[in-house]
């Protein structure tokens, strides 16, 4: 517990806070069903765009905005600024007056959000003509004109959505397609045969006879928010149920920091690029590189399986080509088990690799210092989330696809055991794998003794093994641990796979030794995921345009189609470190002196709140003010915002347990999303390292 304490206060040591910035004008509420919780249905449009019927305006100074001279407009309930999204071809004036003399700025980036510092003479009751102005600027310390309220749209929430890995071209999903307004989508949803419809608009698309009714669509390679950054802001929505699911219609504006333009289906260039296929070949893969990380059960069974893997990474390095030998990089990670439970098994997890090696030096170190211990561990269940945790964090160069070969024999310690070191699980280390374009392939060596941990340990390593793109596919395979030839033929066929796949990416410059080797299905899966990221590296999304669409597969809606995030900064990332730092020590003083929660979070909260007797008041964790005030607002659901001290009481050690350590894994995904550096992106250009945003998933969040 101690180590992560410390993690998250090397996290406020950072000296930044965490903000989240605010989209559309629907308000919160109303975006609640987006993740399932309670809401409301929004009123007809926003304004007249792109042909869509506008909602009534609020009464213009009466919307909860306060605006203080010299700094941006603030939403009183959130403490959020308030910004706007300038529409296409709109123009900022020195004064509020429209004078072709008086323009500071023609043509301002289309969606690029920009800080409200003043608002004058509001008037939004008739949406297809608002009256008045906004005072705006790039940055916070400083306005820089004046733009009419009929250029943009107000941006009050913290929402926006990312495109979903679309998945293998045969079995993926269909591209998201872009219609001018929301009839035009209904008109595909509500058909009889929805799927029918929608693939005769793809096909329409494919012959370049474009339906008047798509403005634009996603480009069939994928784009990675993570790596290509884009702007898709909620500006109002719809629900409907699709074969008894939940599903939304969204209308999307679409912008691209320093990229300007209107990308529709009408452009000639945006069309061609759009219609690029994902599959890999040609000139983009002539520079491959491959990255492959070992993480290696080293508890006291495991010696034959290590010699085995050993000896297959040797065969492997031996049908090496001279082009390829250097493309490929190898780490080794080695873990055993908790040393407060038992201290002889000398560590819990070790990188052996802080730079990623050639094959020769992974077969030494495989030989010299990856030996299995020969002291037993407390329980069956050893440390693997360590090793996977520590493994993600490798060296990686940059440009090379990215996988982890996991060998083990039994699960990880759930979240909230004792013996968890790291305070994540599965599904927290798939989310970050996924962030970070890693894509791992598992082997369960499964001991006939031991029947009772194998469902827990496969639906553990199934969730790590996911294929990225495909639900129902994992990679991952299981092997009776007293037939060792049976690992030893999968520990040969996957690392010459390996091999192969690489000479066949790279352009069918195979060996002898690797040219028509036998497929490895679920290896297959893992590489072709990895290179749709690969070949997304030159796809570009849509800008500049407002449009409706659906947030899944128009043809099979059981895929998603769309991620809601939230966009955040660091700015505040301290801020909220230090509330849930102050939580989780209040959790933990409640237990050791069996108290009630709020009692302790008010004596460990007392020094840095302004008012700490609001929470010996509170109901729930909510009402504290310990937190910001966007994460009570945000459309999701937490355990912990409604935290009240009867549930506390309520609840079991081990719940308390897991509570602390969920907290304390929230903890650590900030520090590393921080650390990331290439994560981070800038709306504008003159926008400080502070104002940095990343695309945070809503589960990242407390």
């Amino acid at each position: 517990m101690s180590r992560y304490l410390a993690s998250a206060r090397r996290i406020l040591a950072l000296g930044t806070v965490l903000c989240l910035t605010a989209f559309a004008g629907t308000g919160l509420a109303a975006l609640a069903d987006l993740e399932g919780t309670q809401g409301h249905a929004p009123a007809d449009g926003l304004a007249a765009l792109e042909g869509d019927v506008g909602h009534a305006g609020a009464t213009p100074l009466d919307d909860g905005i306060v605006c203080q001279p010299g700094a941006p407009c603030l939403e009183a309930a959130t403490q959020l600024p308030l910004r706007i999204l300038p529409r296409p071809f709109s123009a900022m004036y020195r004064d509020a007056a429209a004078s072709e003399d008086g323009i500071v700025l023609a043509n301002v980036p289309a969606f690029r959000p920009l800080y409200v510092f003043d608002r004058q003479g509001l008037d939004l009751s008739q949406a297809s003509d608002p009256r008045g102005w906004y005072q705006v600027g790039r940055s916070k310390t400083e306005p820089e004109g004046w733009m009419q309220a009929k250029d943009v749209l107000e941006w009050r929430q913290a929402l926006l959505v990312s495109y979903t890995h679309p998945g293998n071209p045969l079995e993926g999903r269909r591209p998201v397609l872009m219609f001018n307004d929301r009839a035009a989508l209904e008109a595909v949803v509500d058909d009889m045969d929805m799927a029918g419809k929608a693939k005769g608009i793809y096909d329409a698309i494919d012959a370049k006879n474009i339906p008047d009714s798509v403005v634009s669509m996603e480009p069939q390679r994928f784009v990675d928010i993570t790596r290509k950054f884009y702007v898709l802001p909620i500006l109002q929505w719809s629900q409907t149920r699709i074969d008894g699911d939940d599903a939304r219609l969204l209308q999307l504006a679409a912008a691209v920091p320093n990229s300007r333009g209107a990308d529709t289906l009408q452009s000639p260039d945006y069309l061609e690029q759009a219609q690029v296929g994902r599959s890999a070949g040609g000139a983009t893969m002539r520079d491959v590189m491959a990255d492959v990380v070992f993480v290696i059960d080293t508890s006291r069974s495991m010696q034959p399986f290590i010699d085995m893997t050993r000896e297959a990474v040797a065969g492997m390095s031996r049908k090496f080509s001279a082009e390829t030998a250097d493309r490929f990089r190898f780490g080794l990670v080695v873990f055993r088990d908790s040393l407060a439970a038992a201290p002889q098994l000398e560590y819990v997890t070790r990188n052996l690799t802080p730079e990623l090696v050639p094959g020769e030096q992974l077969v030494e170190l495989l030989e010299k210092d990856a030996g299995a211990t020969a002291v037993g561990s407390v329980d069956y269940a050893e440390e693997a989330f360590a090793g996977v945790d520590m493994a993600l964090h490798s060296k990686w160069r940059e440009g090379a696809l990215r996988f982890v070969i996991f060998v083990g024999d039994a699960s990880s310690h759930p979240k909230g055991h004792p013996q968890n070191t790291t305070g994540k699980d599965e599904t927290d280390l798939r989310r970050e794998y996924d962030d970070a374009q890693v894509h791992l392939f598992a082997i369960h060596l499964q001991d006939p003794r031991a029947a009772e941990d194998h469902p827990r340990a496969l639906a553990q390593f199934s969730h790590l093994a996911r294929v990225r793109g495909d639900a129902e596919s994992s990679a991952i395979r299981e092997v009776n641990a007293f037939e060792e030839q049976q690992y030893r033929d999968l520990a040969e066929h996957l690392t010459s796979r390996i091999n192969a796949k690489l000479n066949e990416t790279m352009g069918g410059s195979a060996s002898a030794d690797t040219a028509g080797e036998a497929p490895l299905e679920e290896f297959d899966k893992l590489w072709e995921a990895a290179l749709i990221e690969y070949v997304g590296k030159e796809a570009t999304p849509p800008k500049d345009i407002v449009a409706w669409t659906l947030d899944r597969d128009l043809i099979n809606p059981a895929d998603r189609a769309l991620d809601v995030r939230v966009l955040v900064t660091r700015e505040q990332l301290s801020s909220l470190a230090q509330s849930l730092d102050q939580v989780v020590q209040a959790l933990m003083r409640a237990q050791v002196t069996q108290g009630q929660f709020f009692e302790a979070l008010q004596s460990v909260s007392g020094q840095t709140m302004k008012r700490p007797d609001d929470i010996g008041g509170a109901a729930t964790l909510a009402e504290s003010g310990l937190l910001p005030a966007f994460i009570q607002s945000l459309p999701y659901k937490s355990d912990i915002l409604s935290l009240t001290d009867d549930m506390f009481a309520s609840m079991t050690a081990e719940q308390r347990s897991q509570l602390e350590w969920s907290v304390l894994a929230k903890l650590d995904q900030y520090r590393t999303i921080n650390e990331q550096v290439d994560a981070w992106f800038r709306l504008n250009d003159t926008d400080p390292d502070q104002d940095l945003v990343y695309p945070l998933h809503l589960d990242y969040l407390p």
